[in-house]
């Protein structure tokens, strides 16, 4: 046996002590185990954005630069200029794209250690259900389970998470980081303006025909 799982079983197993109910007492260390989980996907997701901000703040800002810049090359009909920067933007799309794949990513590392222990401690344990359900049979593992209780525990998880300092922290670093797009300037801008300033000239046109 790992180490590792030895060491998750005496951090895990007095979760499923709580109550005496031994059925009762699987869902109740489950979800415990299923909200440690967002938690500390949540906090890990934090510090690799904390690490990144200025690096992220940086793509942030050249996308908007770029993306503006080749709205400005549509509006002055230049089309070599547009895809000269609307090759930039997206190249800085996607380094930001990935970037924040990879952050995410970082949400989901704790569960894998903690269904490796639970396959460790209840892989030959079979919940049966009242009826057979079509792909899953007439029974349930413990993979079911935990992802069954995982849905409240991460809804939980959301009517609280602002409340807490640090999860606050972090958010309010996201939001600060993304700020700059507010700047960045679209297509759908352009058209809308050019639809204002045709309409406009009809009705100039209307009013000195009058």
């Amino acid at each position: 046996m790992q180490d590792w799982i030895i060491y998750l079983d005496k951090i895990f197993l007095p979760f499923y002590h709580i109550l005496s109910d031994p059925v009762l007492a699987y869902f109740l260390g489950t979800f415990i185990l299923a909200v440690m989980c967002i938690f500390l996907g949540e906090l890990l997701v934090g510090i690799a954005f904390y690490a990144n901000r200025h690096y992220v703040k940086k793509l942030t800002n050249d996308l908007v630069s770029w993306s503006n810049l080749s709205v400005e090359a549509v509006k002055k009909g230049d089309t070599e200029a547009y895809h000269t920067f609307n090759k930039e933007a997206n190249d800085v799309y996607g380094k930001l794209f990935f970037l924040t794949i990879a952050h995410s990513a970082a949400f989901l590392i704790p569960i894998p250690f903690v269904l490796s222990w639970m396959q460790f401690r209840f892989g030959n344990v079979e919940f049966p259900l009242p009826f057979y359900v079509p792909y899953i049979g007439d029974s349930v593992s413990y993979i079911f389970t935990f992802i069954v209780l995982y849905l409240p525990a991460y809804w939980l998880f959301k009517r609280i998470k602002n409340k807490l300092p640090v999860y606050r922290y972090f958010n309010q670093i996201m939001q600060e980081s993304s700020e700059a797009v507010k700047e960045m300037k679209s297509l759908a801008d352009l058209l809308e303006e050019r639809i204002k300033a045709s309409k406009a000239k009809h009705k100039n046109i209307a009013k000195s025909k009058a």
